[in-house]
C-alpha cells in the first residue's frame, strides 16, 4: 500500500503571518522586467519595492563636476522607475508597491535596501553576459556571494518565457 505524502507550501522567506516584502533590483531591460513580474507572483497579497542603483560620481572629480554628475544619475535613474512599462505596472496591479532610486553600487544598495526592509528575498534578472558564468550577470553574482536573504534570480532563458507572459 503506498501513502501520499502531504505537501507543503515553500516559502522565500521565514514563515510567519506578515505579508511577503521583496526587494527587485531593476535597470530597465527585459531581464528586470521578468524579474519585477516574478516577484509579483511571489508577493501576492504583499509588498514589492522596485529599486534602481546608480554608481555614485568618482570621487577625483573636482566637486563642482561631480555634483553635476551625481545629479544627472539620480535624474536618470529615477527616469527608469518613472517609466516602468504599463505592462508591468498591470502585473503589479493589486500588489502594494514603490519604488526606489540609490546612490551607490547595486549590490550594497539592494543589500541594504533589503535589510532596512526586513525583505524575504532579493529578486533579479540577469543578462547573461560576462566572464562570471552563462548565467549570472556580475550584480546577481555578488548578491549570491554578499546578500544575508534568499536571493532569486531570473536566467536569461526564462526572460524569454516571463516576457511572453507580461505582453
Amino acid at each position: 500500500m503506498r501513502h501520499a505524502r502531504p505537501t507543503r507550501a515553500i516559502s522565500c522567506g521565514r514563515m510567519s503571518a506578515r505579508q511577503p516584502v521583496l526587494v527587485v533590483g531593476y535597470d530597465g531591460s527585459p531581464a528586470a522586467n521578468a524579474a519585477l513580474a516574478h516577484a509579483a507572483t511571489l508577493a501576492a497579497g504583499g509588498r514589492v519595492v522596485v529599486v534602481h542603483a546608480h554608481e555614485p560620481a568618482p570621487k577625483q572629480l573636482d566637486p563642482k563636476w561631480r555634483e553635476i554628475l551625481t545629479a544627472d544619475q539620480a535624474e536618470r535613474s529615477r527616469a527608469i522607475l518613472d517609466a516602468l512599462p504599463e505592462r508591468i505596472a498591470a502585473v503589479l496591479n493589486g500588489i502594494t508597491w514603490e519604488s526606489v532610486s540609490v546612490d551607490g553600487p547595486p549590490c550594497p544598495a539592494l543589500c541594504r535596501i533589503a535589510e532596512e526592509l526586513d525583505a524575504d528575498a532579493i529578486v533579479v534578472g540577469t543578462h547573461g553576459f560576462g566572464r562570471i558564468g552563462a548565467l549570472l550577470g556580475s550584480v546577481a553574482h555578488d548578491l549570491l556571494r554578499e546578500a544575508d536573504r534568499p536571493v532569486i534570480v531570473i536566467p536569461p532563458r526564462a526572460v524569454v518565457r516571463l516576457g511572453d507572459e507580461t505582453a
